[in-house]
């Protein structure tokens, strides 16, 4: 049995990473333009929350996010980060041209959608997974994944010069889902990516920053800079306490990362 709340339109399972903040992006502009309310549950991956039995009962691919939809007759459960986007953007006739009077631009908005999904989130999260949270130092997977973020980063600094949003004319559900992960370059220059390297992605940040709910998005970012447990991920990789506690993967300092 699913645990709900009848007093929220939505229960929103998140952690505070990239790929959740794409979901609380478009909850806080829907609660300012429709109203909305939202309830967030915050899922340890560190104590394994997300293998629970209720939770695997909202997503069986066992992460989040997830969104538990109540405003209908029945509970209605959506996972997969840019799936929940492309429900909720066409719930609510947002951030989303109509299919049926702007068919190209609906799909350009849903293929940067996709791109997103299935390039840049990968390439980023892998990459910070083996500089980060890996016990050892593994050269390949670090070069192989940079490789492929400087790819992905090179290919969307063109696109947008000559666009102004990632999907089109117009703020869409294919800036929020490149957003989640991106916004970070605010604070840290992650992947070696700087205005002077990318000037049109900071162009778009700052763009985009304009928007209230991406404040606050922003905000929890920098928040979560100073809780953030890199100790408590890397634990369930390994039990070595000498590699939990490293502030590295041992043996990073001898790998040199080539960029263009």
């Amino acid at each position: 049995m699913i645990e709900t709340n009848n007093k929220v339109d939505y229960i929103f399972y998140t952690n505070g990473t990239p790929n959740t903040y794409k979901i609380k992006l478009i909850l806080l502009e829907l609660e300012k333009k429709h109203g909305i309310t939202f309830e967030s549950r915050n899922i340890d991956i560190t104590k394994k929350e997300n293998y629970s039995d209720e939770f695997v009962k909202i997503n069986p691919n066992k992460k989040v996010p997830a969104i538990v939809d109540q405003t209908g007759e029945k509970p209605f459960i959506v996972f997969e980060s840019v799936s929940i986007l492309i429900y909720l953007a066409q719930k609510y006739n947002i951030f989303i041209p109509d299919f049926k009077t702007n068919p190209h631009e609906n799909s350009d908005v849903i293929t940067w959608s996709v791109w997103q999904a299935a390039n840049l989130g990968p390439a980023f999260g892998q990459f910070f997974h083996f500089s980060y949270f890996s016990p050892k130092v593994e050269e390949y997977s670090l070069h192989r994944f940079n490789n492929e973020a400087q790819r992905v980063l090179r290919l969307l600094d063109d696109r947008l010069s000559v666009s102004p949003y990632i999907g089109g004319k117009e703020y869409s559900i294919a800036d929020i889902a490149s957003a989640g992960w991106l916004l970070y370059l605010n604070f840290v220059p992650f992947y070696n990516a700087t205005k002077q390297r990318f000037p049109n992605i900071f162009k778009w940040l700052d763009l985009i920053g304009q928007r209230d709910a991406v404040k606050q998005v922003n905000q929890s970012i920098s928040e979560g800079f100073k809780s953030f447990n890199a100790a408590g991920i890397r634990s369930l990789f390994t039990n070595d306490p000498e590699l939990i506690n490293a502030k590295a993967p041992i043996g990073i300092e001898n790998v040199v990362l080539k960029y263009d």
